[in-house]
């Protein structure tokens, strides 16, 4: 197994890319929010998001390992953004409730994906790749527009994208993580 991962990583530039995202991820914890280093590793671990897919495609390095690499750094990363928050911010009763109803689908979703397709099953939709970007302007988007109508942009979207996924992961007799959309098959 470890010589298999050995072998992923080895003259693969864009996984190495992907696997950066994971300790930008976990060194924001360190800094305080709005810090300099916090933007440094924060804006680090957004370019390693955006670049690692091109870089795949353009060097012929696309992988399934790959794409649950870059599912488990998003994971990694949002999970940082979320624990930021929650130790820096305070959220109301029913945007907490929001919160945790969208968590606990994610869940089930990846517990029935688990079930069906014995494999972490992360889709990569379009409405997952906006929910990712959406997360990732939260700090200036919270400095733009504030903390209550931040949170509601992103709860929306990513009710909506999770959501989707779920009924896309249902439905489908095959995983297929490159799925874009419950309106493109």
């Amino acid at each position: 197994m470890i010589v298999e991962v050995k072998a992923f990583f080895k003259n693969n530039v864009a996984n190495i890319i992907t696997f950066l995202r994971i300790p930008f991820a976990v060194a924001m914890l360190f800094f305080a929010p709005f810090s300099v280093c916090f933007w440094v590793f924060y804006f680090c671990g957004g370019i390693t998001d955006i670049i690692d897919g091109i870089v795949a495609r353009k060097m012929h390095q696309e992988s399934v390992f790959g794409a649950k690499l870059d599912s488990v750094a998003d994971f990694v990363f949002a999970i940082a953004i979320a624990i930021v928050a929650v130790r820096n911010f305070v959220f109301p009763i029913w945007l907490w409730c929001l919160i945790l109803l969208i968590a606990l689908l994610r869940l089930i979703n990846y517990g029935i994906g688990f079930f069906k397709f014995h494999t972490f099953a992360s889709l990569h939709t379009y409405a997952n790749k906006i929910t990712g970007v959406l997360l990732f302007m939260a700090p200036v988007m919270y400095v733009l527009f504030g903390l209550i109508a931040t949170s509601v942009i992103l709860c929306v979207v990513a009710f909506a994208s999770t959501l989707e996924e779920l009924i896309l992961t249902i439905q489908s007799k095959e995983l297929e993580r490159d799925c874009k959309s419950i309106f493109i098959r």
